[in-house]
Order: structure tokens, then sequence, then C-alpha cells
């Protein structure tokens, strides 16, 4: 990652642990999805064109996940641009331009997902796993499909 990249992330996550309320994992995986959505699809946040429908446990800490969509995207709940449906394992985030085909679909490793769940269950830091998510390649965070 470069400078750039890296403090613009670093801001972003700062943006979204204020809104949360804290740093964690789940809500770095959250920000890295919907910045790379938005690079992807070319999405510029003030135009607010961009929907996402998330597939994901409701249970805390994967709910933190959707916190981090919403302070990068602008899809929020209230807005009606973020919907949610319940699963019982996956993270999965499809985002779509409005009024367009462009569309991509990004699934969290389950294998990371498995890793934090036990790293945190030993008491490892959210400080800590938030920020090695938050250099860790998109390759080995998400699976991703455009459509």
């Amino acid at each position: 990652m470069d400078a750039k990249t890296d403090s613009d992330l670093t801001a972003l996550m700062e943006k979204a642990a204020d809104f949360h309320g804290h740093l964690g994992p789940f809500l770095v995986i959250g920000v890295r999805m919907g910045n790379m959505a938005k690079r992807i699809l070319k999405s510029n946040v003030e135009e607010n064109k961009l929907l996402a429908t998330a597939k994901i446990p409701f249970l805390t800490p994967f709910s933190c996940v959707l916190d981090g969509i919403q302070a990068t995207t602008k899809c929020t709940i209230g807005n009606q641009k973020l919907k949610i449906e319940n699963s019982q394992k996956e993270i999965t985030v499809r985002f779509k331009l409005e009024n367009s085909d462009k569309a991509m679909e990004v699934s969290v490793s389950p294998r990371l997902v498995e890793e934090l769940m036990n790293r945190m269950s030993e008491g490892a830091s959210n400080e800590a796993l938030a920020q090695e998510i938050a250099h860790t390649p998109e390759s080995q965070l998400f699976t991703i499909e455009k459509q």
C-alpha cells in the first residue's frame, strides 16, 4: 500500500470508528469492502448512486461490517440503500450502481472469519486485529466476483 492509500484508509477507519463507537476488525472489513466497491465500480460518494445488499449473521461482531460499509459508502439502512439479509455463516455484500448493470459481489474469506473469532476469544486486542486487517492485501481477505 502506498503512503496516500494508507493515509486515506486510516482516515476512513477513524471516521468509521467514530460512527461505530470503537475500532475493530469487522468494522475495518466493512470499510475495506465499501472502499473497494467504490473504487472498482467507480462510484463517487457525493453522487450517492451505490446500493448494497449484505448477507451477514445478525450477531456481533459480524454486524460491525455494516457500520464500516455505511461509514464509507453512504449506503445506510435509513436511506434504504443498504439492505440486510440474515445468513448463518457467510459475510457477502453485493454492491450495485443505481440505474446500471455494473455490480460486484464481495465475500469475506471464511478462514479469515474463523481465525479472527479464535484470536478474539483468546483475548487479542480489537485495535491490533483492526490494524492487521487494514494492512492485509484484499486478495487474502476477499473473494470478488464482478457482474
